[in-house]
């Protein structure tokens, strides 16, 4: 279930670290198991992902983060001088819920640096994070 760009828009606001929810592919959505309603309190907790993802964005961004993500062949290192300097300017392209254990899992890139690549993470519902790999 794709989610409101206008709801997104008034909750990550103008953090840097969000794509907007004009780009395409569109990033902000819901992923149930086939044939399921998606229940209000699914969409509620939603947004209080998002909420909180938007807030703290620079501290999950790290925790996922991966130094040696700097060494990965799509990465464009005359473009970017260090991994921390890569870490600072990864941007959130996707946002997504999965209801079956209300994961959230996001993906990481920058097209300036890192050219249809991206980092794939993930984390459970109290923000503990399950893996980040990059692709």
């Amino acid at each position: 279930m794709d989610m409101s760009a206008s709801k997104v828009k008034d909750i990550i606001g103008d953090c840097p670290r969000f794509c907007s929810p004009d780009c395409e592919p569109y990033g902000y959505y819901i992923v149930s198991e086939e044939n399921k309603r998606i229940r209000d309190t699914s969409i509620q907790k939603y947004w209080e992902k998002l909420k909180y993802m938007s807030e703290h964005a620079d501290l999950l961004i790290q925790q996922a983060f991966q130094p040696e993500f700097y060494e990965f062949f799509g990465v464009s290192q005359n473009m970017i001088a260090s991994s921390e300097e890569m870490c600072h300017q990864l941007i959130i392209d996707s946002f997504v819920l999965y209801t079956k254990d209300d994961s959230i899992g996001c993906y990481l890139s920058n097209s300036q640096f890192m050219f249809g690549h991206f980092i794939d993470c993930l984390w459970r519902d109290d923000w503990d994070l399950i893996y980040s790999s990059i692709c």
